[in-house]
């Protein structure tokens, strides 16, 4: 009987945790969608009002920051060794205490 309660308690942990990747992507996604929008907007006006000059426009840089991060989060979300590292240390570490008493 403990065996399947602690198969069911698995399936639910496996569950959870696609549920969250599930929604960071969502998440993702949406922030893309808002980027282009929001950061469409912004560089048009600039375009419209002769603000291109990159030292001069404060608007241009932060969109070109909040590509950056779209990037790094991006890669964050879908490159394999970022994605469970906090996991992974939380593993060795333990068995370091393990090992250690």
């Amino acid at each position: 009987m403990e065996i399947m309660e602690n198969l069911d308690k698995n399936k639910e942990i496996a569950y959870k945790k696609a549920e969250n990747r599930v929604q960071s992507i969502k998440t993702f996604y949406l922030m893309i969608l808002g980027f282009i929008l929001v950061g469409g907007v912004l560089v048009y006006s600039n375009y419209e009002a002769n603000l291109m000059d990159l030292g001069q426009s404060h608007t241009l840089w932060m969109v070109i920051c909040w590509a950056m991060f779209l990037v790094i989060y991006g890669i964050y979300l879908f490159v394999p060794f970022f994605q469970n590292w906090e996991s992974r240390k939380t593993d060795e570490l333990a068995k370091k205490y393990k090992q250690n008493n």
